[in-house]
């Protein structure tokens, strides 16, 4: 009955435990073996007369099922390959769903994808209260729906409601979140999980399951409240993905499609829908997007040879919403941090922020009220640095001045241990100039968040001229710790977020300038798939700190990263943006109303030149820099590879992910074409500021950005 992947282990009173246990694996994965063994196992244990029960275990740590072989679905190019893989797998958990005898799934990590199809294709299930414990159905973030049974059972499982929420938002839930829910039947304590699951099903094998429904989730489930369920689902992922993702519309039908059909039937079409979804190029992408953030979980930046240090206590200097945003990142995961400033109102600013970042988790229901308390006492406040000589890493958030900076690391550094690490979270000074105040330069780095800090997933890790491997790989891992999502970085003008940035919103400015309107700019950018357009952003970033970083980069770059004068004309006038409630957009208690038509009367130099232009040279006009400077930031080794570009800029600026990221989108338009446009635009007036690098033109030459394209 033993096979690679699968052993079956006799648990005494007829009852059984199948083990999963992948081979040369940290998790079990549903690879085409693995799913042909249990299909195997499935049909010679139907043949069993002398099993009363089965209990499916995992002997990975914190690990259950992480899900299917993404590459089985990557490969997928054409529908009727889709529907033959994907109806072979769902028909393998449907073989094991008819087992003659009591199934019990107990999960104690990660069950995900087609490892919780696997879980609900059993008749009962069992979690444990262990923190790896994660839930969930995430197919939709990799553009596809469960189709290995998923969508057909969870449904028939808990109140449509709940469903469509796991399965639309691709949410992952703990043990006791699960239970609350109605997923699992019970539970358990993590200490000697298998042996109390075991139990557990022995002791309850001839009662129900737990039944979650109530009479008003039942009424909900009917005609014709059952519309109205579906139309305000809808209504929300409209919202929330402005139809740009065919897979949360397609998940929808098929739920209302299949609702009450007899279980093949409502498989067949689950396939169906599964496989015109696999073979879309958004769903390709979001993959590619998906195996870019695993690679980073398999790095520390440098090389395995490199050994990291283990952070296990942190100093901040400066708190503020900034710095108080940082140590909510330390505090979330039970790193205690020592905030430090030069007076207390800063101090009070820090905990407020980390207060309400946590505060949020708590209105969620995320965290209990002792939690709530447990995580803000890991944060302490000081005016000295008191407690900094035991800390691993100290993070300076301080004033975005260059010789502040350098006085403040310079002093530091006399109060902390000779092994701990200096990060600096600057977002554009350089970590090399930096190094000169120090006499440990290798022990400092670049660690630069993105703001909001507990919304943005990307860290960017700065090396200088003289940081050792060994901070890059800390500053690598630790960022990991945090649940962020970094990419190294050298240093440079900008580092490599920025520096892409600035080459986009510095267009829309000189195009608002050529008489192209506000509303007009960020729509068109909207509805390409960026999360809000550029005016708004430099309502957001600050008009007068895009002024800042606009000339900074004129500085290092010369004439290719010409400034427009639009927002120093506007800076003049007094608004700042939004932290001032005066920029582009008209702000009420912090969020904007309308566009400002007053600001027009401001910039002197607006012109018609551009008013003309079609949507689709609009968005060139933004985006085509950003992939002339992504070109160049690669001769240059700002980072190794186009994926860690367009993982910066997915998570750093949230660049529309069905896209693939920035040089995904250039490989699509095809980079030749894109420095012919960037020529025309060029001799059209841009004039240096949007000429093909010869960076852009060699990449032009050889064909794509990614070779494997």
């Amino acid at each position: 009955m033993n096979t690679k992947n699968f052993k079956l282990f006799d648990r005494g009173d007829s009852w059984y435990e199948l083990c999963f246990d992948q081979p040369d694996s940290k998790a079990n994965v549903f690879t085409e073996e693995a799913l042909r063994e249990l299909d195997s196992v499935t049909e010679e244990l139907s043949k069993r007369k002398d099993i009363i029960g089965l209990v499916v275990t995992s002997a990975k740590k914190d690990i259950y099922i992480a899900g299917a072989d993404i590459n089985l679905i990557k490969d997928l190019d054409t529908i009727d390959k889709a529907l033959t893989a994907c109806s072979a797998g769902q028909q393998m958990i449907h073989r094991f769903s008819k087992l003659p005898f009591e199934t019990v799934a107990a999960i104690s990590g990660a069950c995900l994808g087609g490892g919780f199809e696997l879980a609900l294709a059993c008749k009962k299930r069992v979690a444990s209260d262990a923190r790896a414990v994660k839930i969930g159905l995430p197919e939709v973030m990799l553009g596809i729906l469960p189709g290995f049974g998923g969508s057909t059972r969870l449904p028939r499982l808990v109140p449509l409601p709940t469903a469509l929420d796991l399965i639309l938002s691709g949410k992952q839930v703990d043990g006791k979140r699960a239970f609350k829910m109605g997923i699992v039947d019970a539970f358990l304590p993590e200490q000697d999980f298998n042996e109390r699951a075991i139990a557990w099903a022995k002791q309850n094998i001839n009662r129900s399951g737990r039944n979650v429904h109530t009479f008003m989730t039942r009424l909900m489930e009917m005609v014709p409240l059952r519309g109205v369920v579906f139309s305000q689902a809808r209504k929300q992922v409209m919202k929330t993905t402005k139809g740009k993702y065919p897979a949360p519309l397609k998940i929808l039908d098929l739920l209302a499609e299949i609702h009450g059909l007899q279980m093949d039937e409502a498989l067949k079409r689950e396939a169906k829908a599964f496989s015109q979804l696999a073979v879309t190029p958004i769903s390709k992408r979001l993959i590619e997007i998906f195996q870019l953030t695993e690679g980073v979980k398999k790095t520390n930046g440098v090389s395995d040879e490199v050994k990291a240090t283990k952070v296990e206590r942190a100093g901040l200097l400066g708190a503020g919403v900034m710095g108080g945003g940082i140590a909510w990142a330390f505090a979330n995961k039970d790193i205690p941090v020592r905030m430090k400033d030069l007076n207390w109102d800063g101090i009070r600013l820090g905990y407020e922020q980390a207060g309400e970042n946590f505060g949020f988790a708590l209105k969620k229901r995320k965290l209990t009220k002792p939690q709530f308390l447990g995580k803000m006492g890991m944060i302490s406040g000081s005016l000295d640095y008191s407690g900094f000589r035991n800390v691993d890493v100290v993070v300076e958030a301080v004033v975005e001045n260059m010789d502040v900076k350098k006085k403040v690391m310079a002093e530091t550094e006399k109060y902390i241990s000779e092994n701990c690490i200096l990060a600096s979270n600057t977002s554009s000074l350089s970590i090399t100039e930096m190094q000169s105040a120090v006499s440990r330069p290798q022990n400092v780095g670049g660690l630069h968040f993105f703001n909001p800090v507990s919304r943005m997933p990307l860290v960017e890790v700065i090396a200088g001229e003289k940081t050792s491997k060994e901070t890059v790989a800390t500053l690598f891992e630790l960022s990991k710790k945090l649940g962020k999502t970094p990419i190294v970085v050298k240093d440079g003008p900008g580092f490599l977020v920025n520096r892409l940035l600035l080459p986009y919103m510095n267009e829309a400015l000189f195009l608002y300038e050529e008489g192209v309107s506000i509303e007009r700019i960020d729509q068109v950018m909207l509805d390409f798939g960026m999360p809000m357009g550029p005016m708004r952003l430099v309502d957001e970033v600050g008009i007068d700190v895009a002024a800042k970083v606009a000339k900074i980069l004129n500085q290092a770059f010369g004439a290719r990263a010409e400034a427009s004068p639009v927002s120093e004309e506007i800076v003049k006038s007094g608004r700042l943006g939004k932290k001032n409630g005066k920029g582009f957009y008209k702000y009420e208690n912090g969020k904007p109303t309308a566009v400002d038509e007053s600001i027009d009367a401001l910039v002197k130099s607006r012109t018609t030149k551009s008013a003309r232009l079609s949507d689709l040279d609009l968005v060139k006009r933004m985006t085509y820099p950003m992939i002339n400077e992504a070109a160049l930031a690669l001769a240059e080794g700002v980072v190794a590879t186009p994926g860690e570009v367009d993982l910066g800029m997915i998570f750093g600026t949230g660049f529309a992910p069905f896209r693939g990221g920035l040089l995904r989108y250039a490989d699509s338009e095809v980079p030749q074409q894109v420095a012919e446009a960037l020529e025309k635009f060029s001799q059209a007036g841009g004039g240096e500021r949007l000429a093909p690098n010869q960076a852009l033109r060699e990449i032009a030459r050889k064909g794509f950005f990614y070779s494997g394209r």
